[in-house]
This record gives structure tokens, C-alpha cells and sequence, in this order.
């Protein structure tokens, strides 16, 4: 449940979300010979992962985002996580 509801809320940042953020650092991260950065640890680094297509089982896709953004969707999808549970226990409670 919590997989499919973090990648239905990845789907729709993805969607919905402007793409590059400013780089809040003034010193230049290092750089391949293609010009991507190196430092895994770098917030513009772009980390890609293989993720289900939510209704299949055998399709996959890939989502290439940077670390920043990885962050922001993770935080996202653990404020509607937090959300949900919230609303089920106080629906329990019968508040």
C-alpha cells in the first residue's frame, strides 16, 4: 500500500513539478568529461531508479531526478503517508 501511494505521489510531482532549482552553493561541483557531476552527495547529482508501472506488473520505467529532488519527493510522500494515517485514527476515534 505505502509503495504504490509513494509512487503514485512520485508520478505526480514528476508531473506537476518545475524542473531545476537553483543551485544554492557557489563553488562549481566537480564534472565528468561529459559535464556530469561526480560527488554522489551533491544535490544537483541526478541519481535514476527503476520504478513499477503502477496497473502492470511486468512494465518498469525509469526516473532520473537529483539528489534535491529525490529528497523533496521522499518528504512528500511521507507528509501524505503521515496524512493518511492520521486521518484513518481519527476516523477510528470517531472524532
Amino acid at each position: 500500500m505505502m509503495r504504490t501511494l509513494f509512487a503514485a505521489t512520485a508520478a505526480t510531482l514528476l508531473l506537476a513539478s518545475a524542473p531545476a532549482l537553483a543551485q544554492t552553493s557557489t563553488d562549481e561541483p566537480e564534472r565528468d568529461a561529459k559535464g556530469k557531476i561526480t560527488d554522489k552527495t551533491h544535490p544537483d547529482y541526478v541519481k535514476c531508479r527503476t520504478e513499477s508501472v503502477i496497473g502492470s506488473r511486468a512494465k518498469k520505467r525509469r526516473v532520473c531526478l537529483t539528489n534535491r529532488e529525490w529528497e523533496r519527493v521522499a518528504r512528500d510522500g511521507n507528509n501524505v503517508a503521515d496524512r493518511l494515517v492520521e486521518d484513518m485514527a481519527s476516523g477510528m476515534t470517531g472524532n
